[in-house]
């Protein structure tokens, strides 16, 4: 079997990285919900203009749903790699108190 190195500091790297990510993912979202509002009455008062209105709507609200769903996950897996990385540096620590412990009793 392979060893597996963990580098504590590369997840913790990789979080931060996806942190940033998420929050440019934050700031083009909250964009386009600004943008969205200004289209809300854009399509006049006909029958055209009100199923073209329910239409812009329901893909307005998809594409909410979607990118909220999106940025929850992001967050998720931020705190993920963050969780990861510290049980990782725990385990670490705890082994190496180990190996100190068994090197001492053996007079090491």
């Amino acid at each position: 079997m392979d060893a597996i190195d963990i580098d504590v500091d590369s997840l913790h790297r990789g979080a931060d990285h996806l942190e940033q990510a998420k929050e440019s993912v934050r700031s083009g979202f909250e964009g386009f919900q600004a943008a969205v509002q200004g289209y809300s009455n854009a399509f006049g008062g006909d029958d055209i203009g009100t199923l073209l209105g329910v239409a812009h709507q329901a893909c307005v609200e998809a594409a909410i749903e979607c990118f909220s769903t999106n940025l929850v996950e992001l967050e998720n897996y931020v705190d993920s790699l963050h969780g990861m990385a510290e049980e990782y540096q725990v385990i670490e620590e705890r082994t190496t108190s180990i190996f100190k412990n068994i090197l001492g009793s053996l007079g090491g």
